[in-house]
């Protein structure tokens, strides 16, 4: 009886409404304005608070984020039928979970707080830029809350590591964000290997048009396109942030 009230409970649809998460569609834009709308109000609340509460807010984003991630494992069967290995520690949004944890609690994870903090604002904005793989469930569904709460909180932690001061990015350490695509790429290809699976994008291309099973570019390509096409987009972030802290403090050098 339990059981099927957790199958009732986390059903993707409740009311048969048709209605879904595509993306620019109207609840895709909804949840864009909740995730971003939260994050302003989280700034501006603890912007000019001791650095104390700082600290706690970051540390509360993590609790959230390993506590969504984790207890997500335990309602599997009941969302997708079985253990959905998607889900796995092998994307980019996903390992970023543990390293977050580390970075916020473990006194060592300081030296890499800034890749982490960076990577942490550029994988789920991809992601919630672009939802592809939300599901077919209603948006108010335990699927989709559960995947966009997620990369939310991810983004949150990201966005507020730097916001509230914790992090101080400077365009020169950017070479660490490249080791950790480097190493992301051989994590996922490792994943990829021994699950047969599609993690970070290297079997096929993101956007699923078939680049690789259409024969126009060869698949290990893939190992060296999607690490570079990210690094890019890191020192895109890196430039909006050097940019946002030359307009807020005009007199501070952006290097050190």
């Amino acid at each position: 009886m339990l059981r099927e009230l957790f199958f009732v409970l986390f059903d993707t649809s409740h009311f048969d409404t048709g209605i879904k998460i595509t993306p620019f569609s109207g609840a895709h834009i909804v949840y864009i304005l909740l995730i971003f709308g939260s994050i302003l109000l989280l700034w501006w609340k603890n912007r000019a608070k001791s650095p104390e509460q700082k600290e706690r807010v970051l540390r509360f984003l993590a609790y959230a984020l390993v506590l969504s991630y984790l207890s997500d494992f335990f309602v599997h069967d009941f969302v997708y039928g079985g253990m959905k290995i998607d889900k796995l520690p092998f994307h980019i949004c996903t390992v970023l979970c543990p390293l977050v944890a580390f970075t916020q609690f473990n006194r060592h994870g300081k030296r890499i707080a800034e890749p982490i903090a960076i990577m942490a604002i550029l994988g789920p904005l991809m992601y919630l830029c672009y939802p592809a793989s939300v599901g077919d469930g209603e948006p108010w569904c335990y699927q989709a809350l559960q995947t966009m709460f997620f990369h939310g909180v991810l983004l949150a932690w990201g966005v507020l590591s730097i916001a509230l001061g914790a992090v101080t990015p400077h365009i020169h350490h950017s070479w660490k964000c490249a080791v950790f695509l480097c190493c992301e790429t051989l994590w996922a290809a490792f994943g990829n290997a021994i699950l047969a699976h599609n993690w970070f994008f290297l079997e096929e291309d993101a956007l699923y048009i078939g680049l690789v099973a259409n024969g126009i570019i060869p698949k290990w390509s893939l190992m060296i396109i999607n690490p570079i096409v990210f690094f890019l987009a890191v020192l895109l972030v890196y430039g909006v942030v050097h940019l946002i802290r030359a307009k807020a403090n005009p007199k501070q050098p952006l290097a050190e």
